[in-house]
This record gives structure tokens, sequence and C-alpha cells, in this order.
């Protein structure tokens, strides 16, 4: 057996112990959701079918996933087996090492919550519409697996410093604030105003984790290419595919684009909020060229 494939099992055994693997009984919100979500998604993929990057549709063939019917996780590591990857359940944000070291041993966290009727257009925090529609597609692209591997086995080398810290429990703050059943709009821009004012600080000296996390955003959550300057831009990024409200600013044109080589690392993200910004580079060789510059 290879180190690769011990390295998984180890991590495998650990997550045994940290995530779910035993399906959620689903509420009838939960599959309206999944329909309307998705039916609603695809209606826009077919209008602006030019704007989804061409990996990102082949890898929904490959899914093959059906709007009537919520996949299982058996049904999601059946799929994924082709391309060497699993997925597991869990519940809430994964810690950011944790995740690193899923992603370098092929293992994909599912988050097991279907987003609110309310949070159609938009969720504050990852759900599973989010991952199974807006991650899995991309990993049927041997370039977008090589670049996951590459950022994740590059960003366990990187040890987050105490703002860095901090910046994530305020952010995850945020985003539970954000998904109560009555959000404390006091609470929010309190919160909010409290993480501008950590990232201000980061902004002086940001660690290496905090670049490569700033990388992770813009380039996988929020990722968009465009060879050239004239085209439209391709979509690839996983949170601006499974959220309306985030595909229609970028189609409509509302969503500022700036250079990805020059401006994401600089720039750190609120995950809870729709992106005024995004970050436009011209092909996996560019995100490649500047994680090996972390």
């Amino acid at each position: 057996m290879s180190k690769s494939s011990d390295d998984k099992k180890v991590l495998a055994q650990f997550l045994a112990n940290k995530c779910v693997l035993i399906d959620p009984v689903r509420s009838d919100e939960d599959n309206d959701v999944w329909t309307s979500l998705l039916t609603l998604l695809r209606q826009l993929w077919g209008s602006y079918e030019n704007y989804l990057h061409e990996d990102y549709l082949r890898g929904l063939k490959s899914l093959d996933i059906s709007t009537s019917k919520i996949p299982s996780l058996s049904d999601i590591n059946t799929m994924l087996s082709s391309i060497g990857w699993s997925a597991v359940y869990v519940d809430g944000m994964v810690d950011d090492r944790l995740y690193q070291e899923m992603q370098a041993a092929q293992i994909f966290p599912i988050a097991r919550h279907i987003r609110r009727k309310r949070d159609i257009f938009h969720s504050a925090a990852p759900d599973f519409m989010h991952d199974v529609i807006g991650h899995l597609p991309m990993l049927f692209s041997p370039q977008y697996r090589s670049l996951l591997n590459e950022w994740a086995r590059s960003a366990l080398t990187a040890a987050p410093d105490s703002k860095d810290i901090e910046a994530r429990m305020t952010l995850l703050e945020l985003i539970e604030e954000r998904e109560k059943d009555c959000p404390n709009v006091d609470a929010i821009a309190k919160k909010t105003t409290d993480l501008e004012e950590l990232y201000r600080g980061i902004d002086l000296s940001p660690s290496r984790a905090a670049r490569f996390a700033r990388f992770y955003a813009w380039a996988v959550e929020f990722g968009v290419m465009r060879a050239n300057d004239d085209d439209d831009v391709k979509i690839s990024g996983s949170a601006a595919l499974s959220s309306p409200g985030e595909f229609n600013r970028i189609v409509s044109g509302e969503t500022q684009m700036r250079s990805f080589s020059a401006y994401a690392i600089t720039s750190p993200v609120n995950y809870s909020v729709v992106q005024d910004t995004m970050f436009v580079a011209r092909n996996f060789s560019e995100y490649s060229q500047v994680l090996a510059g972390i």
C-alpha cells in the first residue's frame, strides 16, 4: 500500500469518529428546497450556459443528479468512486486543518443540513446544496483536483496565528447569527464591524495561513476565469454556482471583476454575504502560479 493510501486510511478511521455516515431523515421542507433550488439553478444554467466553466458542465453530467430525489451518501460515493474520491457528512463548518487534511486525502466533507426556504437565493453557511451542487461537479476536472491537492498540501505547512483564529471565530459567530430563526440585526452589524476591524489588522501583515485561506476563497468558492478580456467569465466557484443570488449578480454585471493575481491574496472574504467583488484568473495555470508564490 502506498503512503498516500496509508494516510487516507488513517484519516478515514479518524473521521469515522468525527463525521456522520448515516443519511439524515429529510423533512418536507428539505425535499421542497432541493427540488425548488435545483430547478431554479438549472433554469439559470440553461439561460446562461456560456457563463459556466466547461469542466463544471462535464461534472454535472458525470454526477447525474435528479431534481426529484436528494442523493444519499452512498449515491454520492458511488458517483465519486470513478475519480478516487469519497465523501462523509459533517455538521457545521469543518476546522481549517482538518478540512485541508481531508482534501489532501481526497475525502470531501458534505454538510448534512439543507438550507431553509427563506435562504434559497443565498445561504450564509455552507449546506448540502452548496457542497453537492457547487463543489462536487468540479471534482471531475483533473486540473481542479490537482489544484485542490496542491493547495491542501501547501496550506498544511502554514499554522494560523492568533489573529487568524480570532477572525475565523468572529466569522463563524456572524454566520451563526445570520442562520438563526430570528437573526438580530444589531448583532449582525456589530459582528460585521468586528470582522472588518480584525481583517484590517491582519492586512498589515497577513500570515501564510491567511493567504492560503484567501486563495481558497477566491479560487475555489468564488472562482471565475476568463481567457480573454472580451469574453464572458466562466464560473467555477462552488458558492457562485450553488447560489442564485451570487449567480444573478455575476451574469448581470453587478459583481466587480478584478485581477486574481494582483488582488485576491490581499483581499479577505466575508462568506456570510453575497460578494460585491470577485477575482478573475486566466486559467488553472494562473491559480497554480499564485499558489506557488504564497
